[in-house]
């Protein structure tokens, strides 16, 4: 695919509003304009046929430059967007009898003025005619220019994209190969993250990291998140583009507490544009899900054998950790109303009340999903009662399963998170399925004591005690390791420790008593900068067991 065309794809799917207006400024401050007016400054308020201001010097003449931009489904000149209210012709007519005026800058109202309208698409020949016979009528001569697809692919492959993502060889050859690959059966996406950590290395390659280097990164991984998300979707297939802006996320956060920008106000407003398409993609991918979802027993490939023994539960665990990271992202940059966040809680909950197999992990990494659907529900149910009772049906039915498992086969969930030796083992045990250990068992401990049911623990312990597991507790490593850093960089091994051994207590009340994890809290930048849930995508990406205090400070002891 060429080059250009690659570009062309992608600008022909901006929307108008946080997407054309947000990457147009981008370009006009690359081709040396200087901005005086944004849509997002002027959001909310009369724009009279102009969403960005800006002066430039013309062959040696100051000239104020009046941007119209459409797109979406005004993108095309036709006579249905030339006539329709707020229209074409009505947002030129606005923006010709509007003085814009800015005291600031000395000699503006004596400037030129230049209007021009663009579109992320082209003009139909009646449509067009009209357009022209207008503008004659209306506009002096070369005051008014309009810049369609072609033009735009023209100057963003020359002013903005040719010096990030498509002059690098490898990246173009890279990304080339995400493309033809996004579908194809068994990709892992690996291209996908050594494309964009690339990106990453070429700006800390550079000795200063200049405004321009920004703006080119982010532009590049929104052009990289954006063709992705365009072919999954044509291809009827989001996950990549899940993958996708997951990665983007977690390397650029990365990235940025690298380097302590989290304060940079720039730095910020670019990451958040990212934050916004991660909203977009998951909405559509969580959507299409729920779709089905919420039918009996609908994650369930009816088509297969035996393998839906495995593939059931893996399925299910995985959507778990997607719906309920939505609702945590989504709340953590807007503000739903009580109404809202029930019908998230009863969305949730019928999932997994339609989805036995979400009752049934089978990795010991299934704790991250279990935990985050569970502080969930409790964080919100506000002492519902219906709510609690569902936390211990749910709680109830994932100790009975695992028992059952244990009893039939003797296998605990798999300790290392390996897949492959979990698949080995559906008639029979693998020799690299580790189950000697478990975090999860002692999380469920910790859940019973939450709910405080004693029916469950006794019984349940009986059962563990006499299997001989290993009982543990993961904890970061905080003195040696900057661990908030690195929690966004890979998935923690070497900067964990953990405590083995662990003695469950004869009786709840002495595990309410006795049971504690020594275990000093981190103060995290993320949450001071307003990105809480970006440690909990950290977790579900890398599959990093949650730290000891995911659920509160119940049970740990400084």
């Amino acid at each position: 695919m060429l080059k250009q065309e690659i570009i062309k794809q992608y600008i022909a799917t901006l929307k108008e509003d946080n997407e054309l207006d947000y990457i147009f400024p981008l370009l006009l401050k690359q081709m040396g304009y200087r901005i005086l007016l944004t849509p997002k400054q002027s959001k909310g308020q009369p724009q009279y046929g102009r969403d960005v201001v800006a002066a430039k010097n013309v062959d040696g003449v100051d000239t104020l430059f009046l941007f119209e931009l459409k797109g979406f489904s005004a993108k095309d000149i036709t006579d249905r967007t030339l006539s329709a209210r707020d229209g074409i012709i009505e947002s030129l007519n606005a923006s010709k009898n509007t003085k814009y005026r800015d005291a600031s800058i000395l000699g503006l109202s004596k400037c030129p003025r230049k209007y021009v309208f663009v579109h992320n698409g082209y003009a139909e020949a009646n449509a067009l005619l009209t357009l022209n016979d207008y503008v004659e009528e209306n506009f002096p001569e070369g005051s008014f220019d309009r810049w369609d697809l072609d033009k735009l692919t023209t100057l963003f492959s020359e002013y903005l994209f040719d010096e990030t993502l498509l002059t690098d060889e490898e990246s173009y050859r890279l990304f080339k190969k995400v493309l033809v690959l996004l579908d194809g059966e068994g990709n892992n996406f690996k291209d996908i993250v050594s494309l964009i950590d690339l990106q990453i290395q070429k700006i800390d390659g550079k000795k200063t990291e200049g405004r321009r280097a920004v703006i080119n990164l982010f532009a590049t991984l929104r052009l990289i998140a954006s063709m992705i998300y365009f072919y999954s979707k044509d291809c009827n297939n989001l996950l990549p583009a899940k993958f996708c802006i997951d990665t983007i996320l977690v390397k650029t956060w990365a990235w940025i507490l690298k380097g302590k920008k989290e304060k940079k106000a720039a730095i910020i407003k670019h990451f958040y544009s990212l934050v916004l398409l991660q909203v977009q993609i998951y909405e559509e991918y969580v959507n299409k899900i729920l779709s089905v979802a919420r039918l009996n027993k609908s994650m369930y490939g009816f088509e297969s054998s035996d393998t839906e023994y495995i593939f059931y539960p893996l399925r299910c665990f995985d959507f778990l950790k997607d719906l309920t990271y939505f609702f945590f992202l989504t709340e953590s940059i807007g503000r739903p109303t009580q109404k809202e966040i029930r019908k998230r809680l009863d969305t949730l909950r019928l999932v997994i009340e339609k989805n036995t197999a979400c009752t049934m992990p089978l990795l010991d990494t299934h704790s991250i999903p279990i935990q985050m659907v569970f502080l969930y529900i409790y964080g919100r149910s506000k002492g519902n009662k219906e709510d609690v009772h569902f936390l211990g049906k749910y709680l109830m039915d994932v100790v009975i399963n695992m028992t059952k498992r244990y009893q039939d086969k003797k296998m605990w969930p798999e300790m290392t998170g390996n897949r492959l030796a979990l698949a080995r083992s559906l008639y029979a045990k693998d020799d690299d399925y580790c189950c000697e250990s478990s975090l999860l068992l002692t999380v469920i401990f910790e859940l019973i004591a939450y709910l405080n049911i004693p029916q469950l623990y006794t019984p349940f312990k009986k059962t563990v005690e006499e299997s001989g597991v290993n009982l543990q507790i993961a904890f970061p490593v905080t003195d040696e390791f900057d661990i908030e850093q690195t929690l966004f960089e890979h998935r923690l091994y070497d900067e964990m420790a953990v405590q083995t051994d662990i003695k469950l207590p004869d009786t709840l009340d002495g595990f309410h008593k006795n049971y504690s994890k020594k275990y000093s809290s981190i103060a995290y930048r993320s949450d001071v900068a307003g990105f809480e849930f970006m440690r909990v995508l950290a977790h579900k990406y890398y599959e990093t067991d949650l730290f000891p205090d995911f659920l509160g400070r119940a049970y740990c002891v400084d």
